[in-house]
This record gives structure tokens, C-alpha cells and sequence, in this order.
């Protein structure tokens, strides 16, 4: 089903034939989305996962429970000065863009990931956030184009 997006009275809302929908809403289903991609790689989801659309930036965020050899491996990889650490975001970003890339590309189509960061944050390594860069504004095709809904 396609769905229009537009701004109502200074509320983004999605419209559509017998539904109204919250920015909101397409952010927490790209999370559910997310959560499930997390779970397929790792085999075990995430605490917590969200979403942002801003302009032509996807922000994921997720919150994992790491075990403690887990933890203890990031922290080892990040610390030393090897390109260990380093070369396991660029192997996880890509892995990122190979299972989101379908997902942006159903959303609307041309839609593509630009570019890709993943950091990690906390002395457990506990959350990881992922920023795309789109090759188009995803919240103005929100206010103003057709969108597939995930």
C-alpha cells in the first residue's frame, strides 16, 4: 500500500486511504525492523532499538547486553592501536548496508544508503549508533512523496 506523507497543522503525519500515522510510527517500525536484523546477525536481539529520521540521516540506535567476554574484546580491540577495532566497524557497517539496503530501497524507490558510521559508547560497549546518509531527503519524501510503509 502506498502512502502519502504530509504536514498537518505543524504535525508530521503519514495519510493514507483510512489512516493517519505518525512520523513516529514509520520510526518504530524501522526499528522493529532493525531489532530483527540485529537478531538474525548476533542470534540474540537487542535491548532496546531506535530510530530518527532527520533530513537525509537514518539514526539507529541500539542498546545490547554484551556478555563479559564480549565487552572485555571490544574493549581490548578498541585500546590497542591495531586497525583491529576499526576493521571490525567497517566489516559491521557493511553488513549494515547489505541488510538495510533493501529496506530503504522497498521505503521509496531510488532510495540509497550514501554513507555509513557505526560508533559504540559506554564502558561496556553497551550502545551502538548507526547513522546512514541518504542520497535524498527521507523526511521531505516523507512530507511530500509517495512512501511504501516497511
Amino acid at each position: 500500500m502506498i502512502i502519502v506523507f504530509r504536514a498537518i497543522g505543524g504535525k508530521r503525519m503519514i495519510v493514507g486511504r483510512d489512516v493517519n500515522i505518525d512520523i513516529k510510527d514509520l520510526e518504530r517500525e524501522l526499528a522493529k525492523m532493525a531489532s530483527r536484523i540485529r537478531k538474525d546477525f548476533t542470534e540474540r536481539g537487542p535491548v532496546d532499538t531506535r530510530v530518527v529520521i532527520m533530513n537525509y540521516f537514518i539514526i539507529l540506535k541500539f542498546t545490547a547486553k554484551f556478555t563479559k567476554p564480549e565487552a572485555f574484546m571490544l574493549e581490548h580491540m578498541q585500546s590497542h592501536s591495531s586497525q583491529i577495532f576499526a576493521e571490525y566497524k567497517l566489516k559491521l557497517a557493511e553488513m549494515m548496508r547489505e541488510d538495510f539496503s533493501p529496506v530503504f530501497s522497498y521505503i521509496h524507490l531510488g532510495l540509497k544508503i550514501e554513507d555509513i558510521e557505526t560508533m559504540f559508547f559506554g564502558t561496556d560497549f553497551a550502545e551502538q549508533v548507526t547513522v546512514f546518509k541518504m542520497n535524498k531527503d527521507v523526511e521531505g519524501l516523507l512530507k511530500n512523496d509517495a512512501i511504501n510503509m516497511p
